[in-house]
């Protein structure tokens, strides 16, 4: 199988090539086994038909529900969600346009992505949630959270707070682009997402990978779903329009999370670029996003860890053991 994509992390092109290349790897996965403890199901909208994770949990108990960012499935949090089983009911919805969900024509918007959560909730009787949400899913249950404040118990950002107004020249100014792929085979592609796309692997990654839709709609993706980045980007978020008790997970960037094939180089003169890039460029401008949320939600909980962009992956246990506290004093 031989795969010719534009890996170039620019403005122009980054949307479109995580969706292309999570299209392509995803038949590379195919038939590796989802032993993730949930049961996976769908429910109809009237234009889509979208897949949930339910990873149990007290029936009972509050709904926990958790959105990914931007070229995910729910899969991303199979390793994550089943830790918060014991005390929550627990599930993950993959967006229109993603994973093995449906690929509608239209409706890639922060306001339909909301009202597609409700819809969910909607359609299991459930009165409210709490939401944790990664990268622009921040933008989601923001959202979520300004239109429906009696159905938002509590919001959880994953390194979901940044604005998407400057987002171009941010990507524009790393001096380090990430090196394509050099070996088209199977094992080939799952190294080179391993080693340099993400720079770690996980069941998590593999099943959420592997969950990507190749039917013919899915074609459609990488130009249906940069919309949303779009629509994020005019319609910056509204903290101060939300009530609910938040908590914001910011990841720090640092040279072995995002540039993990460097992470055993001497040449100096990179490293030294990658490093005042993420000083002077990339970590201010997630804080930038941070010290909005801190302004307009004086009340809201910051975390901030040293790592990676999927922060609740490569740092789990801080982040279940960071979350659990949080929802924990709700409660008291």
């Amino acid at each position: 199988m031989k795969h010719t994509l534009a890996l170039k992390f620019s403005a122009v092109t980054v949307g479109a090539t995580i969706v292309l290349v999570a299209q392509a790897a995803g038949q590379l996965v195919a038939s590796a086994e989802d032993r993730a403890p949930h049961q996976v199901r769908r429910f109809r909208l009237p234009d889509a038909t979208l897949e949930y994770l339910d990873f149990g949990g007290p029936k009972a108990a509050p709904l926990l529900l958790f959105l990914p960012g931007y070229g995910n499935s729910a899969h991303i949090y199979d390793d994550i969600a089943p830790a918060f089983t014991e005390s929550f009911r627990v599930l993950a919805l993959t967006p229109r346009g993603q994973g093995s969900s449906s690929t509608p024509d239209s409706g890639y918007t922060v306001g339909t992505w909301s009202s597609d959560v409700r819809a969910l909730l909607d359609s299991l009787g459930e009165r409210a949630t709490i939401l944790v949400g990664h990268s622009v899913a921040g933008a989601i249950i923001t959202r979520f959270a300004a239109r429906w404040p009696e159905r938002t118990t509590a919001l959880v950002y994953l390194d979901a707070t940044m604005d998407f107004a400057n987002r171009d020249s941010v990507l524009v100014a790393n001096p380090i682009p990430r090196p394509p792929p050099t070996d088209s085979s199977p094992a080939g592609w799952q190294r080179w997402y391993r080693d340099v796309f993400y720079g770690f692997w996980s069941n998590a990654l593999q099943n959420d990978i592997a969950s990507y839709s190749a039917d013919s709609s899915a074609r459609n993706r990488p130009h249906l779903l940069p919309t949303l980045l779009q629509d994020a980007t005019s319609h910056p978020k509204e903290y101060r329009l939300t009530k609910a008790p938040t908590l914001a997970v910011n990841a720090v960037k640092t040279i072995e999370a995002n540039y993990p094939w460097l992470r055993a180089s001497d040449d100096s003169a990179a490293l030294q670029r990658a490093q005042r890039y993420l000083d002077r460029v990339l970590n201010p401008w997630y804080l930038a996003g941070v010290g909005r949320l801190q302004r307009e939600r004086r009340d809201a909980e910051i975390l901030s860890i040293p790592g990676h962009h999927f922060i609740f992956i490569t740092a789990q246990q801080h982040v279940v053991h960071a979350v659990l506290q949080f929802l924990g004093r709700l409660h008291h």
